[in-house]
């Protein structure tokens, strides 16, 4: 009966899927459910580890001895890239930049497959399938605040206070969400009819994106003819903006952030529209 329910019903108009109140509203009727799923996530990560749950803080601290050596050490001296910070300052705001990239990545690049992942969703029950990449970004968050409350220690530890300006992290971080959400959305419906998609996205996300993103520098440190070029990328002011406000202790840059916002709500709203359309097909590959 589920199949039929899926194949007959009739398609929804399109202006609809690009009327925010409709996507909103049905994600906020089916909030219960994305926090059962947020939740199921988030304790899948390291089920059946010796460690468990310590790989949350042991992962990004192992990431962060290694990038801090390369290029705090190996690559400081020809690159510049730590400007005149000390390495202990460097450390720092490198693990709070990428504690907070790394929340845009699981939520992008883990949200790729999970329709495709799961098919008993698609043709055994009526099963809402938009919450799911909702889902995953609410358990990257998650699993980002671990991160966030180790990077305010080391500030504490290194510079020996909490900038007042931690408060105001929340709404450096909001503009991002819908960004990745929106992302997340396109790719796991892409990934159903094109496998290849997750492996690509993976590569050019968690590998490329990286590098092109300010996380392992500073925009200041580039040189002056790709400074524009670098602040055409959504995510930069979203990490020079966690840097300033958990670490810095300065304010961020808020018409950069306004702008980012206006950016992630449409991309958002484009993504939902195109799963929302595109998922009455996935019953038919799967």
């Amino acid at each position: 009966m589920s199949d039929a329910v899926l194949h007959t019903a009739r398609p929804t108009p399109l202006a609809a899927l690009l009327n925010p109140a409709r996507m909103i509203g049905g994600l906020w009727m089916r909030r219960d459910l994305i926090a059962q799923f947020a939740r199921r996530y988030f304790s899948q990560r390291y089920r059946g580890t010796h460690l468990g749950a310590v790989w949350a803080i042991v992962y990004p601290l192992l990431s962060l001895l290694i990038f801090t050596f390369v290029f705090g050490t190996v690559l400081s001296a020809r690159y510049r890239v730590m400007g005149d910070e000390p390495r202990s300052h460097y450390a720092v705001l490198l693990f709070t930049s990428m504690t907070v990239f790394a929340v845009f990545v699981e939520s992008v690049v883990r949200s790729t497959s999970l329709v495709a992942d799961n098919p008993s969703y698609v043709k055994k029950v009526v099963f809402p399938l938009e919450v799911l990449p909702v889902a995953q970004a609410a358990a990257s968050v998650m699993f980002g605040c671990i991160g966030i409350v180790l990077a305010l220690i080391a500030t504490w530890i290194v510079y020996g206070r909490i900038p007042w300006t931690a408060a105001l992290f929340p709404a450096v971080l909001l503009p991002m969400l819908p960004l990745a959400l929106g992302l997340a959305w396109f790719f796991s419906s892409l990934c159903v009819f094109v496998r290849d998609v997750a492996n690509v996205v993976g590569i050019v996300i968690s590998s490329l994106l990286i590098f092109l993103t300010p996380v392992f520098f500073s925009i200041d440190h580039l040189p002056e003819r790709w400074r524009p070029l670098a602040h055409l990328n959504p995510l930069a002011p979203i990490i020079d903006g966690a840097r300033k406000t958990l670490v810095l202790g300065e304010q961020p840059d808020w018409p950069a952030l306004a702008v980012v916002l206006v950016v992630g709500l449409a991309v958002a709203q484009l993504g939902y529209a195109w799963f929302m359309k595109s998922k009455r097909g996935f019953a038919d590959v799967l």
